[in-house]
């Protein structure tokens, strides 16, 4: 369709908004209140243009004007200027904006006067300042001065929505974005507008805001109102270096944006990543991040008379020399843990090769590996999704966000007849989802709440008993497999980790009956990759589980709280259980401070990037076995990250250094499986990721509380450090 904005004349697709129209004509709008993954609102009214449409006659010719050929449609102008993000553009619609339209300009003046009226001057001392759209919009389109001298509105500046969120209610332009989206994402009613008019405020139901999904709220809110708890008054946001990486605390492989300050990591916000996680984050890979910057293990320790003890490189990796000295390279079992990179992982492989050690493993890992046919996106556009043993709040919480997105019908609620005769009105506030499409099979999960098919199984069995129905849920559950048109199975720990060896012939039989793709839970962030670089035990040797009848042992990053009998060399980033026990303790780095590669549940190639932290000595396992090799005598065939990298190419036949900003699906196929020996149980929340010290003892939300239920302190009168009280 045509569509003229400002005198320049647009071909779009047909649906495209008003305020899309604007901005693919290279023009600009203010707005508060939209944003591209929430529906229209229309109530900030920052977003006026001028519009007008052509009119046709009863014999379906336009109204025209002019004469003869240069006659041309005749178009109607709005007698006011109409909000853009609620209108869609039609076929011959003009648009004028500020840059053309002084009606759009003043209307547009006064708005952000209105805006303004009661918002406080906090921006020296507020954490938005910088970032803030409000100020940016105020200098592109407000006044330079105010006309109101009379007293602001006052408010609770410190009201804590939860342990994570607090709301300065002064500063709040109730845009609704955060009603929005807690309605319209995870739906949760648990956030609304109070009063009416001057009155209004944001606030939420007794006991705060849930667990889960809260802190997007803060990344969404246009201005200072809604806050990070764990970042506020760290920093301003141009004194922090931006790294965009990927999270690492599960499987889904989300983009994120970490923030760092004087070598410490002091706040993590969303990216985006259409393919993923879109622009929404988690809880735990928001504000669990504290431990990257608390009680960092900075240099090597050696045990001397039984005590450990701070040493040097060269005095640990000649500690390991000595001890390793009277060993086979077969004797000593290397394992790491399943979130480290590609890289790290190509390393290891060409590093055990080297020694001629078979007892090779990464934890934690499923006893069987399945490679995943459906994307994220597949699951959010699928029209039937079954999960089958799975709590994605623990295993992989944005999968549970886009289930939700799947139920998003658009299902409008019945028509209210006003009596007129020029219009049939129908009001969506808040439209119904389609329980119906969703089926929630074993597992604890808070889907089963939005689930119209629930049914009670183990995860043993569950898959035979989905094929083989004994009761109605179950038939309901493989009924709505098979008559949906695009079918998605979600498979969960609790039946991956206790699969057997018939589990993939009777997986791929109900595949093959209903036609649905299936997306695997993987165990850990990049337990796919390393599955597929054979880093599993080899015939002979032993597997992480078997960790006591090693003689020595390497561990990365892994914490079972045992040692092997011999010598353990433990590389980790703090002194853990494991690290007290050690002979050798090799200071590691985190996730956010490397460059590499992780493979996530799809089987999509994503980049880490190296955030600025203060890691001290720390190094990653590349270096680590680099300079292990060194103190064996050996020259390590990896000795770098370009050399890893070149030994993925010729393996992967992906260049993973170039990836899109996206990522790239890889095609595993099938994997390198080993026997499971140590239990595994999911869990997203460690211990040292609680940024709240107070909770660190017992570690981390329970069930109750990430389903809502979680009982928050609330003292909205306490006085917190900084603000304008």
């Amino acid at each position: 369709m045509k569509v003229v904005v400002d005198g320049t004349e647009l071909d779009l697709p047909a649906g495209t908004s008003a305020i899309d129209a604007v901005f693919h004509a290279g023009r600009d709008v203010p707005y508060f209140c939209a944003h591209p993954y929430l529906s229209p609102v229309g109530a900030c009214r920052m977003c006026l243009v001028e519009s007008g449409s052509p009119r046709k006659n009863p014999d379906g010719t336009f109204v025209m004007e002019g004469e003869g050929e240069a006659a041309t449609p005749k178009i109607f102008w709005f007698p006011k200027p109409m909000a853009a993000c609620t209108m869609q553009a039609t076929e011959g619609m003009h648009i004028k904006t500020a840059k053309t339209s002084e009606v759009v300009a003043k209307a547009q003046s006064g708005m952000m006067e209105f805006t303004l009226l009661n918002h406080p001057l906090d921006c020296p001392t507020c954490d938005k300042g910088g970032a803030c759209e409000l100020q940016d919009r105020a200098f592109e389109y407000g006044y330079g001065a105010s006309r109101f001298g009379f007293d602001r509105r006052h408010a609770d500046k410190h009201y804590p929505l939860s342990d994570f969120i607090i709301l300065d209610q002064e500063r709040c332009i109730h845009c609704k974005r955060c009603v929005r989206y807690f309605e319209e994402v995870p739906g949760q009613e648990v956030l609304d507008f109070i009063e009416r008019g001057g009155h209004t405020f944001i606030d939420t139901e007794e006991g705060g805001l849930p667990v889960g999904f809260q802190g997007n709220i803060a990344d969404i809110c246009p201005v200072g109102a809604l806050l990070d708890n764990v970042a506020r008054f760290r920093g301003r946001n141009w004194e922090y270096d931006h790294t965009p990486t990927t999270c690492t605390l599960c499987p889904v492989g989300c983009a994120i944006v970490v923030d760092a300050r004087n070598g410490r990591l002091e706040r993590v916000v969303a990216g985006e990543n259409r393919e993923v996680n879109e622009m929404w984050l988690c809880d735990a890979g928001r504000f669990g991040h504290v431990f990257a910057s608390e009680d960092r293990l900075v240099t090597p320790h050696i045990r001397v008379n039984g005590e450990l003890r701070p040493a040097t490189w060269d005095e640990a990796l000649d500690t390991i020399r000595t001890n390793l000295s009277g060993m086979n390279g077969a004797d000593l079992a290397l394992f790491l843990n399943a979130d480290s990179t590609l890289e790290e992982g190509a390393a290891l492989e060409a590093f055990a090769s080297q020694i001629a050690t078979a007892s090779v493993d990464h934890w934690p890992r499923f006893g069987v590996n399945v490679p995943s046919t459906a994307t994220l996106t597949d699951v959010a556009s699928a029209d039937a999704v079954v999960v089958l043993g799975a709590d994605l709040g623990e295993e992989a919480p944005v999968v549970e966000l886009r289930v939700l997105e799947m139920l998003r019908g658009g299902v409008l609620p019945n028509e209210f007849n006003h009596g007129t005769a020029i219009a049939d009105l129908r009001l969506v506030e808040r439209p119904t989802r389609r329980p119906e499409r969703l089926a929630v099979i074993g597992g604890e999960s808070r889907l089963s709440g939005q689930a119209g098919i629930r049914a009670a199984s183990n995860g043993h069995n569950a898959l035979a008993r989905l094929m083989q129905p004994d009761t109605q849920e179950l038939r309901a559950a493989l009924a709505l497999l098979e008559k949906a048109e695009r079918p998605v199975l979600i498979l969960g720990a609790d039946v991956l980790g206790s699969a057997d060896g018939s589990f993939t012939n009777r997986l791929n039989t109900l595949l093959t009956r209903t036609g649905a793709k299936v997306l695997a839970l993987s165990a850990a962030p990049n337990s796919a990759g390393l599955a597929h670089l054979q880093l599993v035990p080899r015939a002979g040797g032993l597997d992480y589980g078997r960790l006591g009848q090693a003689r020595a042992a390497l561990l990365s990053r892994l914490d079972p709280g045992i040692r092997a009998p011999g010598f353990t060399i433990v590389h980790d980033t703090h002194l853990t259980r494991t690290a007290q026990l050690a002979d050798v303790v090799l200071p590691a780095v985190t996730n956010y401070e490397k460059r590499g590669t992780t493979v996530n549940l799809e089987g999509r190639l994503l980049p880490l990037q190296q955030a600025a932290l203060s890691a001290g000595e720390g190094t990653d396992l590349i270096q680590t076995l680099t300079a292990l090799a060194g103190a064996l005598g050996l020259r390590a065939s990896v000795r770098g990250l370009k050399s890893a990298q070149a030994l993925l190419r010729q393996r992967l036949n992906v260049d993973v250094s170039q990836l899109p900003p996206e990522g790239q699906i890889l095609p595993l196929g099938p994997t390198a499986t080993a026997p499971v020996t140590a239990p595994y149980v999911p869990q997203l929340w460690k211990p040292r990721m609680q940024p709240i010290p107070e909770r660190r003892g017992s570690g981390v939300p329970s069930r109750a509380e990430r389903n809502g239920m979680w009982e928050l302190p609330m003292h909205p009168g306490t006085v917190q450090p900084g603000g304008d009280d």
